[in-house]
C-alpha cells in the first residue's frame, strides 16, 4: 500500500494545480508530460470535454482520493494526513473557482498556466467533488478557512443548478458556454443511480450554510430520489456507477437524520455491499495471474496519435473522443479500479463487515502491480478502498 501510495503522489499528482490526472503516456515520466496545451484547450482540442487527453477527471479523483486521505487519519490518528488533505483541497478550490462562470465545475485544470480548461464536465465531477468536500469539512482536518470556502463554492454551485436544472433544460446543468453538455442531466429520465445527486448538493448545502432554502430545495427531491434510487440494480454498469451512489446513499445517511429515510438507506447499502465485496475479490483473482500481469502494463498511446471515433453532437458540437485502445480500457483500467471500487462500496456500509480474505486480496493486488510499469489512475481505487477498510477495522 505505501508503494501504492507513492506511485499516486509521484506520478500522478501535480502541485502547480493539486490535481490528480488520469495516465502516464509516451514515456510516462509524468501523467502531464502529454497534456494539451492551453491554446489546444481554448480551441477544444480534440473535443469539448478534453475526453482521452488525461485531464478529464481530476475531480472524480479528487474525491477518491480525499476520501481515502480522511479514512487513513482515522484508521491512525496520523494528523499529517492534514497535509495530505490541503493539497487535495487547494486543487479542489482551484478548480470550483477557475471559471467565470460562477458554479461551473472543469473536469481539470492544465498545469501549464493553472487556469485552462475545458467547457464541458460531468454529473460524475460534481459527485465526487461533493463527497470529497463533504469527507474534509466534517473532519478534523480541516480549518475554517477550508469550511469557508466550501460553504463559498457549494452555495455556487446550489445556485447554478437551481437556474438551470428545469424542465426548460430537460434538467441539466448547462456547460461552461450556456449549452447542454454530455453528462449533465440531474433529474427527469435518469438511471436509478443518479436521482440522489441532486439532492444530495442541496442537503450538503444546507447543512454547511444552515440556510433554510437549500433545506427547501432538498426536501423538494429527496423522497422520490429515495424511492427511485430503490430501483437500481446491483452491479448493473460499470464499479464506478456503484461507488458514485454508495457516496451519495452514505452521505445523505448521515446528514439526513430522518428515521425512514435512514433505514431504507440502510438496507439498500446493505444490499449493494456482498455483490460488491464478491465481485471485488473475483477481479482481482483475474488480474493476479502472468496474462492480468501483462494487461497492467498495456502501455498508453500519446492522445495526439490516437483514433478518434465519433461520440455525438450535442449542445452544438460534435465530440470526437480518442480511443488508443479499447482493450487497454477493459483489460487494465477498469479491472483494477473496480477491486478497490468494490472493496469501497462495501466499506462504506455501516455495520456491513468485510471478510479477511477481501483485505488480503486487496494488499496482495496492491503488491502485485508492478508500478514502475502501471500507467492508469486506478490504484487511488485501491487506496480508498484499503483505508476505508482500516477505518472500519479500528
Amino acid at each position: 500500500m505505501k508503494r501504492t501510495w507513492n506511485f499516486v503522489w509521484d506520478r500522478l499528482f501535480d502541485d502547480r494545480t493539486g490535481m490528480f490526472y488520469n495516465h502516464l503516456a509516451g514515456d510516462d515520466a509524468h501523467a502531464t508530460k502529454y497534456l494539451p496545451e492551453p491554446e489546444m484547450i481554448r480551441q477544444l482540442i480534440p473535443n469539448p470535454a478534453g475526453y482521452g487527453t488525461g485531464m478529464e477527471d481530476c475531480m472524480l479523483n479528487a474525491g477518491i482520493m480525499m476520501d481515502a486521505v480522511i479514512s487513513r487519519y482515522e484508521a491512525t490518528g496520523d494528523f499529517s494526513m492534514r497535509g495530505y488533505a490541503a493539497r487535495i483541497f487547494r486543487g479542489m478550490l482551484l478548480d470550483a473557482t477557475v471559471s467565470s462562470q460562477k458554479g461551473f465545475l472543469p473536469r481539470g485544470v492544465s498545469p501549464a498556466d493553472g487556469q485552462s480548461h475545458y467547457i464541458d464536465t460531468s454529473r460524475d465531477q460534481y459527485t465526487n467533488w461533493w463527497f470529497g468536500a463533504y469527507r474534509l469539512y466534517f473532519s478534523a482536518l480541516s480549518d475554517e478557512e477550508q469550511r469557508a470556502e466550501i460553504r463559498r463554492c457549494l452555495t455556487a454551485m446550489a445556485e447554478k443548478f437551481e437556474a438551470e436544472v428545469i424542465p426548460e433544460n430537460n434538467w441539466n446543468f448547462l456547460r461552461e458556454d450556456g449549452n447542454i453538455g454530455m453528462v449533465g442531466q440531474m433529474w427527469g429520465d435518469i438511471h436509478p443511480h443518479e436521482y440522489l445527486r441532486l439532492p444530495m448538493l442541496y442537503l450538503l448545502t444546507w447543512k454547511t450554510t444552515n440556510d433554510e432554502h437549500w433545506k427547501e430545495q432538498y426536501l423538494r427531491y429527496r423522497d422520490e430520489a429515495v424511492e427511485k434510487t430503490l430501483d437500481f440494480v446491483p452491479l448493473s454498469g460499470a464499479t464506478y456507477v456503484g461507488l458514485q451512489l454508495q457516496y451519495s446513499m452514505r452521505m445523505v445517511y448521515e446528514l439526513d437524520e430522518t428515521q425512514h429515510i435512514q433505514q431504507k438507506l440502510r438496507a439498500f447499502m446493505q444490499k449493494m455491499a456482498e455483490p460488491y465485496e464478491t465481485l471485488a475479490i473475483r477481479k482481482a483473482e483475474n488480474l493476479m495471474t502472468a496474462e492480468g500481469a501483462e494487461w497492467l502494463q498495456i502501455p498508453y498511446t500519446i492522445w495526439q496519435k490516437s483514433k478518434f471515433r465519433y461520440a455525438g453532437y450535442v449542445g452544438g458540437m460534435a465530440y470526437f473522443i480518442p480511443e488508443p485502445s479499447d482493450f487497454r480500457e477493459s483489460q487494465t483500467y477498469y479491472p483494477l479500479r473496480a477491486v478497490g471500487e468494490g472493496i469501497a462500496i462495501a466499506a462504506l456500509c455501516p455495520g456491513y463487515q468485510i471478510s479477511e480474505k477481501s483485505l488480503q486480496k486487496l494488499c496482495e493486488m496492491a503488491a502485485f502491480v508492478d508500478y514502475s510499469l502501471h500507467r492508469t489512475c486506478a490504484p487511488i481505487a485501491l487506496l480508498d478502498g484499503y483505508w476505508r477498510v482500516m477505518a472500519r477495522l479500528k
